[in-house]
Parts: C-alpha cells; sequence; structure tokens
C-alpha cells in the first residue's frame, strides 16, 4: 500500500477551532466519505456549526455503465500537535 500525507495549515484559529475540524475530518474519513464513487455526502451542520449527520447516496446500478465498489480508506490517523494544525496522514 502506497503512503500519502495531508497537511492542512490553519492560520488565526484557536487550538479548540483547529481540534473541532480535525475531529470533523476524522469522522468523513471514518464514515467512507471519501471513498464514495458515483453518488454524493451530504454534510448537515448542527447551530454551533459542528457536524450533526452525514447522509450518503450512491447510485447503486445504471443501465447504460457499470457500476464500480465503493472504495474504504482502512488505515489513517490524524495527529495533533501543540503548536501547529491538524495533519492527516494514511499509514
Amino acid at each position: 500500500m502506497n503512503k500519502g500525507t495531508i497537511v492542512i495549515t490553519l492560520e488565526g484559529i484557536s487550538f479548540e477551532d483547529t481540534d473541532r475540524y480535525r475531529a470533523m475530518i476524522h469522522t468523513l474519513f471514518q464514515s467512507g466519505v471519501f471513498g464514495i464513487r458515483n453518488g454524493k455526502a451530504i454534510l448537515n451542520f448542527d447551530n454551533e456549526g459542528a457536524l450533526a449527520e452525514i447522509e450518503l447516496q450512491v447510485k447503486r446500478w445504471r443501465r447504460d455503465k457499470p457500476m464500480s465498489e465503493t472504495k474504504l480508506l482502512e488505515q489513517f490517523k490524524i495527529e495533533m500537535l501543540p503548536q501547529q494544525s491538524t495533519v492527516a496522514k494514511s499509514i
């Protein structure tokens, strides 16, 4: 398996906000949002801006085109560095 790294640098925000964004990104990975093929994800947020619900809509069959399988990202980790922004890594 190939390894990949995603680094997101956020300036001018608090550590708490950075942690909130990290948690949302982590939830997107866990729920398989980044592995969707032939579909979409609808993200719903609560009145405080926190991710409240993820709705996945995937087309299972279409007459004119064979459907691909949904791919899952099996291994990843998201780290918090005290003096830096969120770092998400594929392992």
